[in-house]
């Protein structure tokens, strides 16, 4: 049996472990397209799991920022923000 005190920190904790995980797998795609495609349900998922981010101007910024901040700035997509 695995504890979350055997487990790594959570980064952002808004968006739960498995959010964490996903961007952990999305960093060890290979293939740019399909992680292209998966940082993008990435965020759509994101978005569902935070609607409290809809309030702000530019919210899906917002969820780029993080999910480049949850892969310690490790992932490499096509990002619409610089």
């Amino acid at each position: 049996m695995e504890y979350n005190t055997q487990r790594d920190d959570l980064i952002i904790t808004e968006y739960g472990r498995n959010i964490q995980k996903m961007v952990e797998h999305a960093v060890k795609i290979k293939d740019r397209e399909e992680r292209n495609k998966y940082a993008q349900a990435i965020i759509a998922i994101m978005g569902y799991l935070n609607p409290s981010l809809r309030d702000y101007v530019d919210f899906k910024h917002k969820l780029w920022d993080h999910l480049f901040i949850i892969s310690d700035f490790k992932l490499d997509v096509d990002s619409p923000y610089p």
